[in-house]
């Protein structure tokens, strides 16, 4: 048992309760997202303030980052029906929770690549610079805000790549239990019913020698 248990339960409870957090998340992020467009505010990184995207660069930014919440909150949403339809029911997840592990590390590179609904270091820095009302931080404040941030960073890494983790024994332990349930219903058992002791000595008195004729 100890290599489907993690944190002191199973996996498949584990991962439930992570695919609950999860929809959650995504289902705040989203509402997020709707809420800034409607209320027309800008809903985009960074980056794209600085290139001065056009309304179709804006539009095609916020209906990917609303697909990918969708997908992610569908996926997150197929893992509660994994304990009754079967363990491909968590493979969604599983690649989801890849792809966002996958997105993580390249939003290192470029804010672009960031989670939908997840700020960047440019946009918390900027968030930082508004909540103090002025335009640049001293050196001594950008390092710390940079510490912090890398901190939060790893640790939601981390996070992220034991949900993987789980996910993934989710998946081989359903897998392994849907085969062994398979072999259960499949396999070939014959039944048979021995005579009693008195049916048995009725069984040898009747049965008769053959004639025995001299030659």
């Amino acid at each position: 048992m100890s290599g489907i248990r993690t944190l002191c339960c199973h996996v498949t409870t584990a991962t439930l309760s992570f695919a609950v957090l999860y929809l959650t998340g995504n289902v705040l992020k989203l509402v997020g997202i709707i809420l800034m467009v409607s209320l027309d505010k800008e809903a985009f990184s960074v980056t794209y303030h600085d290139s001065k995207a056009t309304r179709g660069q804006r539009v095609f930014d916020i209906s990917t980052q609303i697909l990918m919440l969708v997908l992610m909150s569908i996926s997150a949403v197929l893992v509660l029906f994994s304990k009754r339809k079967g363990p491909m029911f968590v493979l969604p997840f599983v690649l989801m929770m890849f792809v966002e592990l996958s997105l993580s590390f390249l939003s290192l590179f470029g804010g672009a690549w960031g989670l939908p609904g997840t700020p960047n270091y440019r946009d918390m820095l900027q968030a930082v610079k508004s909540q103090k009302r002025v335009d640049r931080l001293n050196e001594e404040e950008i390092g710390q805000f940079t510490m912090e941030y890398s901190v939060l960073f790893m640790l939601d890494i981390l996070l992220k790549a034991y949900v993987l983790h789980v996910s993934m024994r989710c998946f081989y332990a359903l897998k392994a239990e849907s085969m062994a349930a398979v072999s259960v219903d499949t396999g070939n058992t014959v039944t048979v019913k021995l005579p009693s002791y008195d049916e048995a000595l009725k069984m040898k008195a009747q049965v008769t020698p053959p004639s025995y004729h001299e030659a």
